[in-house]
């Protein structure tokens, strides 16, 4: 009988070290899409921050204005709203087509900003003024908003 004599082998097999190529490879194409949408989460993040601040900075600035200031007027008489305005953004608040007022920001992300703003006189009651301020972006194909609202008292 012939005795194989096996010698006590180390290290790996061929085999054995593509396979652990193949699963090193996988792992670091996860943790590279993971990090392209943080990316994006983060430029998306930085967009809205700057709307905002925008939307802030516009809304600070129609507050502070006195009541019977032209600039807080309802410019193309679409206001009041009809009592039966379902809210399809045609008129009233919603009108971005036709904004009492607007205006184009871009800051440290250099994306370009649209400022837009509605002015609702009596309304949500008499001697009280519904300011509504837009800010609007395009970002990656799709367009993106935010929106702010108060009411001004004429106190």
């Amino acid at each position: 009988m012939n005795t194989i004599i096996q010698k006590n082998q180390k290290g790996f097999t061929l085999i054995e070290v593509m396979i652990a190529i193949t699963i090193l490879a996988i792992g670091i194409l996860g943790v590279a899409k993971m990090q392209i949408s943080a990316m994006q989460g983060n430029s998306y993040a930085g967009g809205l921050t700057e709307a905002t601040s925008f939307a802030q900075n516009k809304m600070e600035e129609l507050v502070g204005l006195a009541y019977d200031n032209t600039d807080l007027d309802d410019d193309d008489g679409d206001e009041p709203m009809p009592d039966n305005y379902i809210g399809d953004g045609t008129s009233g608040l919603d009108d971005t087509a036709n904004p009492d007022g607007s205006q184009t920001g871009s800051g440290a992300t250099g994306i370009q900003y649209d400022i837009l703003w509605n002015i609702a006189v009596d309304e949500p009651a008499a001697n009280a003024k519904h300011i509504r301020v837009y800010v609007q972006w395009q970002q990656r194909g799709t367009t993106r908003q935010v929106i702010l609202n108060r009411i001004k008292a004429d106190i």
